[in-house]
């Protein structure tokens, strides 16, 4: 079961239907429509079971306990919810006599639907005709032979790994880790980006909190505020996930590798932090704690009074000692 945790690669989920005999339901009208005008109607993806299936559904637990029945239309399993006491039916009623709704019928109140409360889910399925397995036997239990995921020795400071892969159709252990590699590149560059975007207003909450105002400032002076906040936060990630090994060596069993790399991202970061700060437009009044709660709560458009800085306040007016005012 954990080599399935993360689902069959390349096969898409599909939900399941139980109906009489197991046999799909004749298209619906509209569907034949479409196919006599030459339209493309997409192909059902449902998988149906035989409804004898569920001949033991009313004695489960979900059913006498929670009330769970088999309401056939698009698989769903049902549960109403039921008000516990008789008093907390009676307050309900008197909610919607005060809003107005209790005797406010519809059309929709006579047909079956679900309210607050109610709690249904369906099942989905990967069920590809070939399958690709890669691990090693765990044994077998008489016919049934069990896999699991295949423990790799690290070698030197390297971690042990396990590898485990099911993937859908007929493909070499070459061509897996080769998928598979190519899969974890693509989601490191869509958080790397998620990432960058963050950074972006994240170094300009920290240049109001150092007294710089990056907003004001010129695009380069941006760019090399979001650059080191993004390999700062980069470095912190990877130092997370490599131990401390990664910047000092070898250390308590952790790893070296990526020693080099997060030495660099850290470096990298601190000079373009550095340079950010110095080319940055400066802000009136020096950099606070009050001064990122402010320019938050000024995105998030909270009441001015919540979000009052030393620097909006406009300095008092000087008055000469002299200088009086005459009543005529």
């Amino acid at each position: 079961p954990n080599m399935l945790s993360n689902g069959v690669r390349n096969q898409p989920q599909r939900n399941v239907e139980f109906v009489p005999n197991g046999h799909a339901p004749p298209p619906s009208f509209f569907s034949k429509l479409f196919s006599f005008f030459g339209g493309y109607y997409p192909r059902r993806r449902t998988r149906y079971e035989p409804l004898r299936r569920l001949k033991d559904t009313p004695d489960s637990p979900a059913a006498i306990h929670d009330n769970f029945v088999y309401v056939s239309q698009g698989g769903y399993f049902f549960s109403a919810y039921e008000s516990p006491s008789t008093s907390s039916k009676l307050f309900n009623w008197f909610a919607q006599y005060m809003e107005g709704s209790l005797f406010d019928w519809q059309l929709g109140d006579l047909m079956p639907s679900c309210t607050a409360g109610d709690v249904r889910f369906t099942y989905s399925v990967q069920d590809p005709a070939v399958v690709s397995v890669l691990g090693q036997l765990g044994g077998s239990e008489g016919e049934a032979v069990r896999i699991a995921p295949r423990t790799m020795n690290g070698i030197g400071d390297k971690a042990a790994a396990t590898i485990g892969l099911v993937h859908a159709g007929r493909s070499g252990p070459r061509a897996m880790l080769e998928a598979e590699d190519s899969a974890s590149k693509t989601q490191a560059h869509v958080i790397r980006a998620l990432m960058f975007l963050w950074s972006v207003p994240a170094s300009r909450l920290l240049g109001v909190g150092c007294g710089r105002e990056l907003g004001e400032s010129s695009f380069t002076s941006q760019l090399e505020g979001s650059l080191g906040m993004f390999l700062t936060l980069l470095g912190t990630i990877w130092l997370v996930v490599w131990g401390s090994g990664s910047i000092g060596g070898s250390s308590g069993g952790t790893e070296s590798y990526g020693m080099l790399e997060t030495s660099m991202i850290f470096f990298l970061g601190g000079v373009l932090g550095w340079m950010a700060h110095k080319s940055a437009v400066r802000k009136a009044g020096g950099g606070s704690w009050n001064a990122i709660w402010c320019r938050v709560a000024k995105w998030a458009n909270v009441p001015p009074e919540w979000r009052v800085e030393d620097s909006y306040v406009p300095p008092p007016v000087k008055v000469e000692g002299g200088a009086r005012s005459k009543l005529s």
